[in-house]
């Protein structure tokens, strides 16, 4: 959810003559991400960050940002204030500006084929680059993931929201709900995790997908938001990533075939062991599972209806993924070396 803004026009323009010594003429707010973002004169952009970031967070992606671009990915560019620093505090704010990259974005589940594939590579350039990163990135909670303890505490998170939920989507929400409890308590019953621990684990964007890319021409022209980045598993990433822009994926469905592409073509930069192939599927699908993202805020407030689209659309990815978790693992397993 994106918080209120703590800008006015007026604000801007003086903050920027401020900081930057930049006559600021056209403004435009522009809907995109979880951050405020202002289009400015054509040429840059404010970006205004949640307050759950520090300025430590954010000047930790202007290094990374400044890593990557070294080898040769496009990321933004961000200016510099007349005090030579790349952001600055406002009303408890985190703020930056950058060069406004001119192209367009894309929806979830638009990309065709060579779109998928470029965007395989692109992750395998990032992960490969971020190797040699030489600051620290925290560790996300991915055991939690696959705890035991957790997924019965998710049965008992969908089983309180069941008994909260009001409105017209009410039939459905319950039905999503009842059957994501079924397939825990299945996974619950049987689950193999005793090598889970031998996945690879690097540094990777923490939040990459389409959802991140400027386009120029149907190709990548740039990258952006890395203020997610973190040490996590890079299958979770990398199947996340694939089901966020394949077009056959926008009903839950995974084309197995695209994702051995996919992963192909990003093994070309970082290989994966056979674990990672083991577990590719259980990994997200468990992740998955343990998320009531997109409901709780809708029973929260029934106007988030994109929420709960997105919410029933990774109900329908789980669904799939349970019902042929196993032979998407086989498939995978033979045909990747």
């Amino acid at each position: 959810m994106i918080e209120k803004t703590v800008f006015t026009n007026n604000d801007i323009v003086n903050i920027i003559r401020k900081n930057y010594n930049i006559e600021i003429k056209e403004i435009f707010k522009i809907n995109r991400g979880s951050a405020n973002i202002f289009l400015l004169n054509n040429k840059y952009i404010l970006k205004e960050f949640q307050s759950k970031y520090s300025e430590n967070d954010i000047n930790k992606e202007i290094k990374i940002i400044e890593h990557l671009r070294k080898d040769g990915i496009s990321v933004p560019n961000y200016i510099s204030t007349i005090d030579g620093k790349f952001s600055f505090i406002y009303k408890n704010k985190v703020v930056v500006l950058q060069k406004y990259i001119d192209g367009y974005t894309m929806d979830k589940n638009m990309g065709n084929y060579n779109q998928m594939i470029e965007s395989a590579k692109e992750l395998g350039k990032i992960v490969k680059s971020l190797e040699t990163l030489n600051i620290n990135l925290s560790d996300k909670d991915y055991k939690s993931w696959y705890s035991i303890s957790n997924l019965k505490e998710s049965i008992d998170k969908y089983k309180n929201l069941i008994k909260q939920v009001e409105g017209p989507y009410k039939e459905k929400i319950i039905l999503d709900l009842n059957d994501k409890i079924k397939m825990i308590q299945e996974i619950i019953k049987g689950i193999d995790i005793k090598d889970m621990d031998k996945i690879t684990i690097k540094n990777t964007h923490g939040d990459y997908s389409v959802l991140q890319f400027i386009y120029k021409d149907e190709k990548i022209k740039a990258i952006i938001d890395f203020v997610s980045a973190s040490k996590i598993p890079i299958i979770w990433e990398l199947i996340r990533s694939f089901t966020y822009i394949d077009q056959d994926c926008k009903d839950g469905i995974i084309n197995v075939n695209h994702l051995i592409d996919y992963i192909k073509e990003f093994n070309k930069y970082v290989k994966l062991n056979n674990y990672d192939i083991k577990y590719m599927s259980t990994l997200y699908l468990l992740q998955l599972l343990n998320s009531t993202y997109g409901y709780r805020q809708y029973i929260s407030d029934n106007s988030k209806i994109d929420l709960l689209t997105f919410a029933i659309y990774r109900t329908n990815l789980c669904r799939n993924l349970f019902k042929n978790n196993k032979l998407i693992t086989k498939t995978l397993q033979e045909s990747i070396n």
